[in-house]
């Protein structure tokens, strides 16, 4: 059923949010129109256009609420109120355990349209630099607390972190080669342990 609910009306918003979602999700990689997510929602076209000016602003939202929804408050709380660098390192690796399984339908998807797709694009960039950012506060404390370990500089040390604990690097290991949850948790904890910390 199609409706023409005004640009204001949050739940269709919602809607549209969600079936974009689920259309990235089912086949990651495809190319998802701004038609096909108005089928989805039950709108038309235009309804659509009333939301989200173009796919660029439609997958960034898709992006941020993927995050707010999946990332929770209290568990990014674990890492920014851990009592030592160390134990903040633990919780990072632990959260992204937990989140790149739920984040893995988005994330492909971005991943394998970003180069040809200026809004899957403008999403990687987005949400690849905020984890970056939060890598590099990571590193701070670790550097400040005088754990890490020499002949790292904070930049590259951050950088070294961002890749290790990337989507890729969690599928090759989790998907492509069976480890466990807690296997990737306890083996990349002591690989980044290691090479990041006194």
């Amino acid at each position: 059923m199609l409706d023409s609910m005004s640009s204001g009306d949050p739940a269709t918003r919602n809607r549209i949010l969600t079936s974009a979602r689920s259309l990235l999700e089912e086949k990651p990689g495809a190319n998802v129109t701004m038609g096909q997510i108005a089928g989805r929602a039950g709108i038309t076209r235009q309804g659509l256009y009333l939301h989200f000016a173009d796919r660029t602003s439609l997958f960034l939202e898709v992006g941020r609420l993927v995050d707010a929804t999946e990332r929770t408050p209290e568990r990014q709380r674990r890492v920014d109120e851990a009592a030592t660098g160390r134990e903040a390192l633990r919780e990072a690796i632990g959260l992204q355990a937990i989140l790149k399984p739920k984040l893995r339908g988005l994330a492909t998807a971005m991943d394998a349209l970003r180069r040809t797709d200026p809004a899957a694009d403008a999403v990687w960039k987005e949400r690849e630099h905020a984890r970056l950012q939060r890598c590099e506060d990571l590193v701070r404390r670790l550097a400040s607390e005088g754990v890490l370990r020499a002949g790292w500089d904070p930049s590259s040390a951050a950088q070294c972190l961002w890749a290790v604990t990337s989507q890729r690097v969690w599928d090759d290991l989790v998907v492509d080669q069976g480890w466990s949850t807690d296997s990737y948790c306890s083996h990349l904890t002591q690989l980044l342990e290691a090479a990041l910390l006194n």
